[in-house]
């Protein structure tokens, strides 16, 4: 009887392990029969039948690998250790570089035309209030092709000289002096008022009267006639824009702020640079 026993043990070893062995070939002997036969080695006499639980644990060594884990085991194990941590941060919370919104407005896409541009009709705007301020103060009778001609030329000067200009004399400033504080929107200021200012207001009278048909002599005899004066009074007026400017406009529309301001003060430089 006890080597019927023995003898189911040996079979369902085998069996067990030609079923699993075509799938998986680390499936052991099932935990099942191992323990029945520890409980059946255990029951039997030592002396009676030890050849026979000799010959079983040689056959048990043999052909079944040590107990491991089967697949299906396993699986759930490695789902759960790649699984991150409880205090990690979501997902949501890690760091994603900013994506940048498509250009979608006119100055976005084309920021040095749009700023010639405002310039240049409101050099033109100006010179034509100008225009009307002189013939309603002064009685000034002036022809209409003269009129138009120093129209046009003003507006080209802002088109294609001052707007560019201070576009890339803004830019300047910021990489100069860059910063938010007082002490670098007081710098950038005081550096506008001392370089661009004499500088811009030159290239105005020169370049309108060029436009108007008087030549370099006259040119040069009007900045040295009107320059320290018209340089005393745009001080007097642009040093506090220029202060807001630099240290509430965004870059990209500082040539515009000054655009909206420069109508009134352009429209009195067209007055002193034509009186």
């Amino acid at each position: 009887m006890m080597a019927c026993r023995y003898l189911w043990v040996i079979v369902s070893a085998c069996l067990t392990t030609a079923l699993h062995a075509p799938h998986r070939r680390g499936a052991t002997l099932p935990r099942r029969a191992t323990a029945a036969y520890a409980s059946v080695a255990a029951e039997s006499p030592a002396s009676a039948d030890a050849p026979v639980a000799s010959s079983v644990e040689h056959v048990l060594a043999a052909d079944a690998p040590p107990l491991v884990l089967a697949d299906h085991d396993v699986a759930p194990l490695a789902a759960k250790e790649a699984l991150p941590p409880a205090d990690a941060p979501p997902l949501a919370d890690a760091a994603v570089a900013p994506v940048e919104a498509p250009a979608s407005s006119f100055i976005d896409r084309h920021p040095l035309a749009a700023k010639s541009l405002s310039m240049g009709i409101t050099y033109g705007l100006a010179d034509t209030a100008a225009q009307f301020f002189g013939r309603v103060a002064h009685g000034e009778i002036v022809p209409l092709a003269l009129r138009l001609r120093r129209g046009v030329s003003l507006s080209l000067v802002g088109c294609l000289a001052v707007g560019p200009l201070l576009a890339a004399w803004f830019d300047s400033l910021e990489r100069w002096v860059p910063g938010k504080n007082k002490r670098a929107i007081f710098a950038r200021t005081v550096l506008d008022q001392a370089i661009e200012v004499p500088v811009m207001i030159s290239i105005i009278f020169s370049l309108s009267s060029l436009a108007e048909g008087h030549g370099l002599a006259f040119c040069l005899a009007k900045i040295q006639s009107k320059l320290l004066k018209t340089w005393r009074d745009c001080v007097g007026v642009w040093f506090p824009v220029q202060f807001v400017n630099q240290g509430f406009v965004p870059l990209k529309y500082r040539v515009i702020f000054q655009a909206v301001i420069s109508f009134f003060w352009d429209a009195y430089l067209s007055i002193v640079s034509h009186a």
